[in-house]
């Protein structure tokens, strides 16, 4: 599948070798806000898996848009970039802060 950023992949590593998925500590990350308690795990995937999205997705409680998600490491991690893929209907984050 083709990457969906700035540069040619020909020139940079895109692969699964690069994710931080298999360094979240997913049973420990949790959300303030979610409209589905736990929810906040579902958005989590693996490389391969990213672009799916026939699984569940992150919502906020109606009334407070804002989300506050932790998100646990199994161990010490330099984050280099971050994917945010918006749903198929067009929505998407407005802010993001880390």
């Amino acid at each position: 599948m083709a990457c969906l950023h700035d540069h040619s992949c020909e020139d940079h590593d895109c692969s699964s070798n690069w994710s931080l998925y298999k360094h979240i500590d997913l049973p420990k990350v949790s959300a303030l806000n979610e409209a589905v308690p736990g929810s906040a795990k579902s958005v989590f995937k693996p490389w391969e898996h990213r672009l799916n999205s026939s699984e569940e997705h992150l919502e906020s409680n109606e009334g407070d848009p804002e989300l506050l998600v932790y998100i646990p490491f199994t161990s010490d991690v330099k984050i280099k970039s971050i994917a945010i893929i918006g749903g198929t209907d067009g929505t998407s984050p407005s802010k993001m802060r880390a």
